[in-house]
């Protein structure tokens, strides 16, 4: 595999290449340049205390500035790990909110709404039986499963607030209006998000894989979603703060969506034509494109899939899990574009292959 072309991929997302002077930048250079340093220990605390006042007078601008403003997604990263480290319970009073969530590739005659009843003891028997997490036991669970919009509308600073004790908590669970979670005739994903909150033992269970429950947990999810008109495909991932696992869950599902229009364009491309070319391009406006054509000259248009970058993605990491998928449907004409595609001027294979890049499969 040729590493240094994925390398060699364009950036095109809108990073920052002015300075600035905002606090928090700086706190988030000191942390990661030098963080074994006196300087980077105290930008730690310096960092989590600003944040975290920031959360308690309910005014973040300076931290939507610094986010919008970060100039790599390291230092992005760190100052998402630094928010989700002042919504994470800090003392034994404190609570930890969880969201499980459930990545459902869906494929329905007609249009509907899912069934959003949480299965909650059959998932904590599972998760004791399975990995032994006997923290879930406390945990209170939210009556009905939300989506993806309904939990991005929840502000960080209501997360704050709803984790300072278990009654801030249960009245802040009472506000929820859980609004139906529709799909539409034909095939998509959707994402869904069992959300529970406890003491703050419930922490140890935070980011942990699913392990050994992960397929008995399919099954149930797979029996309570199932309806008529409706096969479904389940796919449960391990949990997290909601805003960690609403991140997790949108990263999951681009790439459940991207395996999915890749099998369709290949299956497509093969009906017509024995040989499928691929092209890995960057295209203005931080998208990474993954373009399907045939090997042979021909009059079809392009097959494009358009993955939007969030600030904090690595392009070779989603470049090197597409490569494995195409490696498994044996295409071998693959070409990387070390130069930027204009907004609708996608190149076919045959004029990608003229120009600047070329194939990692090979070294």
């Amino acid at each position: 595999m040729n590493t240094d072309l994925i390398l060699s991929i364009p950036d095109t997302r809108p990073y920052s290449d002015v300075p600035n002077k905002n606090e928090l930048l700086r706190y988030a250079d000191d942390i990661l340049n030098n963080p074994s340093s006196a300087q980077g220990k105290l930008s730690h605390g310096q960092l989590l205390g600003e944040i975290v006042q920031m959360l308690q007078q309910k005014h973040m601008l300076s931290l939507s500035v610094a986010l919008a403003m970060s100039a790599n997604p390291a230092q992005y990263r760190i100052l998402w790990q630094y928010l989700c480290t002042a919504l994470s319970p800090q003392t034994e009073n404190e609570v930890q909110w969880l969201a499980f969530p459930i990545i459902a590739v869906i494929g329905a005659t007609q249009n509907g709404n899912l069934n959003q009843e949480i299965p909650s003891k059959e998932i904590q028997q599972l998760l004791i039986e399975y990995n032994d997490w006997q923290e879930i036991k406390q945990a209170q669970w939210l009556p009905r499963l939300i989506g993806s919009k309904e939990l991005s509308e929840i502000t960080a600073e209501e997360w704050f607030d709803s984790k300072q004790s278990i009654e801030s908590a249960q009245e802040f669970a009472q506000k929820f209006q859980f609004t139906p979670i529709s799909y539409n005739k034909g095939q998509q994903v959707e994402i869904l998000y069992a959300l529970c909150f406890g003491n703050s033992q419930l922490k140890a269970i935070a980011e942990k894989n699913l392990g050994k429950a992960s397929l008995p947990l399919m099954q149930v999810w797979q029996k309570t979603l199932t309806q008529q008109g409706l096969t479904i495909f389940a796919n449960p991932m391990g949990a997290n703060l909601p805003i960690s696992s609403l991140q997790k869950g949108s990263a999951q599902k681009k790439r459940m969506a991207l395996d999915i229009f890749t099998a369709n364009a290949v299956r497509s491309i093969r009906l017509q034509f024995p040989r499928v070319g691929v092209v890995i391009a960057a295209e203005e406006g931080g998208n990474l494109l993954f373009v399907f054509h045939p090997v042979e000259e021909n009059h079809l248009q392009p097959l494009v899939f358009r993955h939007t970058l969030t600030y904090d993605e690595e392009i070779p990491l989603i470049v090197q899990d597409f490569l494995d998928l195409i490696i498994q449907c044996k295409i071998e004409h693959v070409h990387i574009l070390n130069e930027i595609i204009s907004e609708n001027k996608i190149p076919t294979y045959q004029q990608a292959i003229k120009m600047t890049g070329g194939n990692p499969l090979f070294t």
